[in-house]
């Protein structure tokens, strides 16, 4: 009797830490983007802007801790204002080169709209930055119908974000309903579409009792066709052969595959401390939460100029103008230390000055860099597409809106100052069709408001406590104002005074 008892607790603490083991999650690996390059015969301006969109869905997918090669040296200037920058050494370097764009001669119309289907080859290679051990390359080919191969950028980028991540994240078959056959998927719609299809593998694990290294045998067993996308999940269909739930899927029409890197055993944790005996309870009351202090680095813009109906504006002075608003609406908030970079020269002679007095201590250049050093970073690149000239309506000879056409595209990144990780990353994309009036106008309002959407972003990423409390008394306070207007008598309307309102 004895004897069951002991093995039902030796069970019972085994399925425990089995249970604990399941449910611990993956530790998320660094990973560094090199640029990509091009064989001489591709044409590049299809792939214009496409690092910066393949990092914004690696960084939006949240499976990898992401540094940015481009924003190293901006942060590394905060090591003058006390910050301890230093680049993490990442788990891998990824480089990826573009193979071939080319027209297959197939077509179909959607919905009277000519599409031609082209293939996009890419080539990338794993190189593990700790140990320099170089991996396979895996080689993707991407097909997809679209107007012009300028299109095929969003399904290129798309395409080997998804085998990257699958390098360490293999998407698998998280449901399989018996009844209709639908399997569900562990990845949403930022990296597949409907009809595209995957083989299904099933994976055994094995391990090699020389060296203890884990290894995958993989055998095919079918094949599915995605029918629906979701959020996080999709639904797909299988078309051949059988399908089980944690199935492992890979891309059907690619032969070569990364190998599968060693799996170094886990560390042995040490025995936690005994926490120390608490003697008196000093404050009951929370302490007030750190504000994180930001600073709005210049952006950035490939165009020195565009125009505005026919009147040229300096990019410069449209950067500059939003880095201003950005600064300010980040300050009312009242969640941040907003830092001022635009006094940079006038912080360095400050600098100077404390360095080069006989009478300064050294602990004042420490004291002013420590209020001076940034906790995050905000770079943009910013593209321009030029605003064509309203025409006039003939019946009444005033100007018409202007047409509704792409004017700006702010991609930006939220730095981690000390380390060079993107926090976040995000696009904002602005219509001209929503703003009017001169030229002078039409620059102030569009920066002002790509200005408020980034900000928006940034506070509901860094203070989403902060950002939650202002939508519902935002919201509150919309609800009065309909109510007292509901119980207000009808009064004489005033004309609006003319005007520019910018708020967020």
């Amino acid at each position: 009797m004895k004897n069951c008892f002991l093995k039902s607790l030796v069970l019972a603490a085994a399925v425990s830490a089995g249970i604990a083991a399941l449910a611990e999650p993956k530790a998320p690996k660094w990973l560094v983007l090199d640029k990509l390059t091009y064989q001489a015969d591709v044409d590049q301006t299809a792939f214009s802007g496409a690092d910066a969109l393949l990092l914004t869905t690696l960084v939006q997918a949240n499976k990898y801790k992401c540094l940015d090669r481009d924003a190293y040296d901006t942060a590394a200037r905060e090591q003058g204002f006390g910050a301890n920058v230093q680049l993490v050494p990442a788990g891998y370097s990824m480089r990826g080169e573009i193979v071939q764009l080319v027209p297959t001669g197939k077509t179909r119309t959607v919905q009277n709209t000519p599409l031609t289907e082209y293939i996009a080859t890419v080539s990338l290679r794993a190189n593990d930055l700790r140990t320099q051990q170089p991996y396979e390359a895996e080689t993707l080919r991407v097909a997809h119908y679209c107007q012009t191969h300028k299109d095929m950028l969003v399904h290129v980028v798309r395409r080997v974000a998804l085998a990257i991540l699958m390098r360490d994240y293999p998407m698998y078959i998280m449901d399989a309903d018996e009844d209709d056959g639908e399997l569900t998927l562990s990845y949403g719609r930022d990296f597949i579409s409907p009809g595209e299809q995957y083989e299904v593998r099933r994976r055994k694990a094995i391990v090699d009792e020389d060296t203890g290294d884990t290894v995958y045998k993989e055998k095919t067993v079918g094949v599915c066709e995605v029918t629906d996308v979701g959020k996080n999940t999709s639904t797909a269909k299988l078309v051949s052969g059988k399908a089980k739930v944690k199935d492992v899927l890979r891309f059907y029409e690619n032969a070569e595959r990364f190998a599968v890197p060693p799996v170094a055993p886990a560390p042995v944790a040490a025995p936690a401390p005994a926490p120390a005996p608490v003697e008196k309870e000093i404050s009951a009351k929370p302490l007030p939460s750190k504000k994180p202090r930001i600073a709005v680095a210049p952006f950035f813009s490939k165009r020195n100029a565009f125009t505005v109906q026919g009147v040229t504006i300096p990019t410069r002075n449209w950067l500059d103008d939003m880095a201003d608003h950005l600064n300010t609406f980040l300050t009312q908030t009242d969640s941040f230390k907003v830092l001022d970079r635009s006094f940079g020269p006038e912080i360095d002679r400050e600098l100077a000055r404390i360095v080069n007095d006989p009478n300064a201590s050294p602990n004042d250049v420490s004291r002013l860099s420590n209020k001076l050093a940034a906790d995050y970073l905000i770079v943009a690149e910013v593209t321009f597409s030029d605003v064509m000239s309203p025409g006039t309506d003939f019946a009444t000879g005033l100007p018409l809106p202007p047409p509704s056409t792409l004017f700006a595209e702010v991609r930006f990144k939220c730095i981690v100052a000390p380390t060079t990780q993107i926090a976040w990353a995000d696009v904002v994309r602005l219509d001209s069709s929503r703003f009017g009036g001169t030229a002078e106008v039409f620059s102030s309002n569009s920066s002002a408001t790509a200005a408020g959407l980034v900000m928006e972003a940034i506070w509901r990423r860094l203070a989403p406590a902060d950002f939650a409390r202002n939508e519902a008394a935002r919201a509150a306070a919309a609800k009065a104002a309909e109510e007292q207007q509901k119980a207000a008598p009808v009064q004489e309307q005033v004309a609006p005074q003319p005007g520019v309102q910018v708020g967020f």
